[in-house]
């Protein structure tokens, strides 16, 4: 994690530039919309006419039934209420080990972990965050219940939680943010929370809460007026204070004024919210690629910005304006189909988790039942047969893998390499660098990195972000070593953006050339790749007028990696002490003379990768950290010393780790290797323009 004041000086000159930006770039406008129209109540989670078909349809007695099972322990058990703002719900967390804290009372915390106690300020204020979260849940949950059942307790449950932000809010701080600054120092702060985007995220539900049931005879006027006034009213000032352009926080903004306009009947709000500059139509002109993919190029935070962009539709269509068949918002819900491996999940490249396609089912559902298009069907039921054939049918084939071409999703930065189908598909995640370099602070230091996917799994891995509340955050998952791609002199990579020099691809093979020359000064790092179901060649060179050691890592979350053949190795204490290489465990040194090979397993199944190495070369095998702190990743580094260097890697990607037999590399200008592969002798020779193929 961040040191406080580094963090803070970072967020506030990001925050800077996008209120500049605000200020210089007119409204977007995407056509014309219909004057807002505000039916009777409720209109917000669900129209009257929607909540009436509900109850006729054969199956609403369950659906009644759930309601009230989720909302039975809060009449019971009444949520508790916090008194202040909430702090920054990661805050909530051991500063040892990050694992989330467990109240012993509103002023002890405990970490179940190592048992360590925290009463100080931060956590305290953290833990109101986590309060004023479960209230906003139990506020919805409680006005389901309402709706479906009409009786009036569950309503002074909820006029209890608004009543009591309403009175709270006009004494909350006018504006604090994470780091304790306030007023015009703090522009992603909030007043009820630290953020404004969880803010904006919770007015959602209680904006939903206050219209499902504002109807009850539980509600007077006053109350109404109060709430409205003095909770719904400045919240909306508090989201309005702040614009933030494309950021992610703007889409949970936008939709959490159009539920404070649903709910207040305000269509100047409804305006800003969609047409304003980082309203609605403008993130999706200035945030989505032309390949459907979201700027900050991880499919964690694409699909972070699509469950707001989705609930803005739907407020805005029970207000009869209909915006759902915009092309760019239909792009950027097909694009994670673009980009997932053939089993379905995804790299974790830049500030990403581990995830997969179904990370975005709430979308593929909404987007199913919204456009009728059986590609999302497909998405929906990806790896259940059964659930496809309700969809679509008995004869519905199963797309698999999703994608089967080659990509650019330049959006991204990140080049899809395919080859073969089926049990046979394997596919390279290429990590040439995300427009612009930095993704609001959410790219990482890895230029031409790659990952590998080949016989139903990943092997070369991107751990992503591990988490923010762990320290492991800005010690290894954001340093160039934690990735699979060159380090210089064991130093981070600079902010830059790298490109596509050509890409290429066949019957049975796709091949590339990219290039960063901005990673490192006076510096120039290539990468050629040629994959098809058996192999992977990845040749990598680079040129520099600043000698030193060059490093090449590759990156796996498998059992073990070892050589195949006897070499001499020196245990080594260490292979640094700082920029990730102080996490680097285990550490072998081996010096080999002559082509080598290495086998990452994992269970019965390998990854074998021969080497060719140079005059002078160390490889190195070490433990890196996986995708969580405790999870072990072994790690081969390829070192050379000097100002240039060319490093030849192929990979067996068969099943039998036996089809590539011998790899020579042959002297020539650009890469030419000569490859033994199950009794035939291939040339493969990397031009300037594409990649030849010599039988």
């Amino acid at each position: 994690m961040m040191q406080p004041f580094q963090n803070a000086r970072a967020e506030l000159t990001r925050a800077f530039f996008f209120c500049l930006l605000t200020l210089l770039l007119s409204a977007a406008a995407a056509g014309e919309t219909p004057p807002p129209v505000f039916a009777p109540p409720p209109r917000l989670a669900i129209s009257a006419e929607e909540l009436a078909a509900q109850k006729a349809r054969p199956d609403f007695a369950s659906i009644r039934d759930a309601a009230i099972k989720a909302a039975a322990p809060l009449l019971n058990n009444a949520v508790v209420l916090p008194d202040g703002f909430g702090s920054w719900v990661y805050y909530y967390a051991c500063a040892d080990d990050g694992t989330t804290l467990k109240a012993i009372d509103l002023n002890t915390h405990e970490c179940p972990r190592c048992k360590k106690r925290y009463s100080d300020e931060r956590t305290v204020a953290a833990y109101r965050g986590v309060l004023h979260s479960q209230a906003e849940q139990a506020a919805l949950k409680l006005a389901w219940a309402y709706a479906y059942t009409g009786e009036d307790a569950y309503a002074v449950q909820v006029k209890r939680i608004l009543k009591k932000f309403a009175d709270d809010y006009p004494n909350y701080p006018g504006r604090i943010d994470r780091w304790g600054r306030r007023g015009f120092l703090a522009p992603l702060g909030g007043r009820r929370r630290v953020q404004s985007l969880e803010e904006a995220e919770g007015i959602l539900p209680l904006a939903k809460a206050y219209d499902l049931t504002r109807t009850s005879p539980a509600w007077s006027e006053p109350e109404r007026e109060h709430v409205e006034k003095n909770f719904f009213r400045l919240t909306a000032e508090t989201l309005l204070r702040y614009p933030m352009g494309i950021q992610n926080r703007q889409a949970w903004y936008n939709a959490g004024l159009m539920a404070i306009a649903s709910v207040l009947a305000d269509a100047t709000l409804v305006d800003k919210a969609l047409h304003g500059t980082g309203g609605f139509f403008d993130q999706l002109q200035r945030g989505v690629a032309d390949d459907g993919c979201w700027w900050e190029g991880t499919m964690a935070y694409q699909s972070y910005v699509v469950q707001p962009m989705i609930q803005t539709i739907d407020i805005a269509r029970r207000m009869n304006i209909l915006v759902q068949e915009n092309e760019r918002f239909k792009k950027l819900l097909l694009s994670p189909l673009r980009a997932a491996y053939p089993d379905g999940s995804f790299p974790c490249v830049n500030d990403s988790d581990p995830a997969n396609i179904h990370l975005f089912d709430y979308a593929f559902g909404w987007a199913w039942s919204t456009y009728k298009d059986p590609v999302f069907a497909h998405a929906l039921a990806f790896g259940n047969p059964a659930k496809l054939t309700e969809l679509l049918g008995a004869d519905a084939k199963p797309l698999n893998p999703l994608d089967e071409s080659t990509r650019d999703l330049s959006g991204a930065g990140l080049l899809f390499l395919r080859a073969g189908r089926g049990k046979d598909a394997v596919c390279v995640a290429h990590h040439y660098g995300i427009p612009g370099g930095n993704a609001s602070g959410h790219a990482h230091p890895d230029k031409l990195n790659i990952t590998l996917f080949a016989n139903g799994r990943e092997w070369l891995a991107d751990i992503g972000r591990i988490g923010y509340t762990h320290k492991e955050y800005k010690s290894w998952a954001k340093r160039s070593i934690a990735h699979n791609t060159v380090i210089l002199n064991q130093t981070d990579q600079l902010v830059n953006t790298g490109r596509i020099v050509w890409l290429k691809s066949g019957e049975g093979f796709s091949a590339c050339c990219t290039e960063s020359t901005q990673s490192y000064p006076g510096t120039t790092l290539r990468r050629y790749l040629y994959l098809t179901p058996e192999l992977l060649v990845d040749v990598f060179d680079v040129t520099t007028a600043h000698p030193g050691t060059i490093d090449l890592a590759a990156h796996a979350v498998v059992d073990s990696l070892t050589p195949d053949q006897p070499l001499k190795s020196e245990k080594l204490e260490s292979l640094g002490s700082d920029n990730g290489y102080q996490h680097l465990s285990s550490v072998l040194a081996f010096k080999p003379d002559a082509p080598s090979t290495f086998c990452f397993a994992s269970g019965d199944k390998k990854l074998r990768v021969h080497l060719c190495p140079a005059a002078g070369e160390t490889v190195f095998t070490s433990i890196g950290i996986g995708f969580h702190p405790d999870q072990k990743a072994p790690c081969l580094i390829r070192r050379r010393v000097g100002g240039d260097a060319r490093f030849i890697s192929v990979y067996d990607l068969s099943r039998t780790g036996d089809a590539v037999q011998s790899v020579e590399q042959l002297a020539a200008p650009t890469p030419r290797v000569k490859l033994r592969v199950r009794e035939k002798v291939i040339e493969i020779v990397f031009k300037e323009a594409g990649v030849e193929l010599i039988k």
